[in-house]
């Protein structure tokens, strides 16, 4: 049997993009970084599980966390902008 070889890849060829329409590379070094709760429970030294109880807790109360509801949808990631006020009202909704 004889074996055939490709042709090595155009080094002119397209870059893999994502949905956003940004090359691969560039998606991990976005400006606009996210906190994740896992972080946040790891410096709070809380359980992920009490947390995320507390947190759908918080997010009923829309008059006391208003930027806290506005900003997680359900069934998706705890993550919030880093510094935005979101992530500010999660971490004292912990806290209580």
């Amino acid at each position: 049997m004889t074996t055939t070889q490709t042709k090595p890849a155009n080094p002119n060829e397209a870059k893999p993009t994502l949905a956003l329409g940004k090359p691969a590379a560039e998606a991990k070094e976005s400006p606009e970084a996210k906190v994740s709760l896992k972080v946040i429970c790891s410096e709070m030294k809380l359980d992920p599980r009490v947390a995320r109880e507390k947190l759908r807790i918080a997010v009923r109360e829309a008059k006391k966390y208003p930027e806290l509801s506005k900003a997680h949808k359900p069934r998706s990631a705890w993550e919030w902008p880093k510094g935005s006020l979101a992530e500010k009202e999660a971490r004292a909704a912990l806290t209580v």
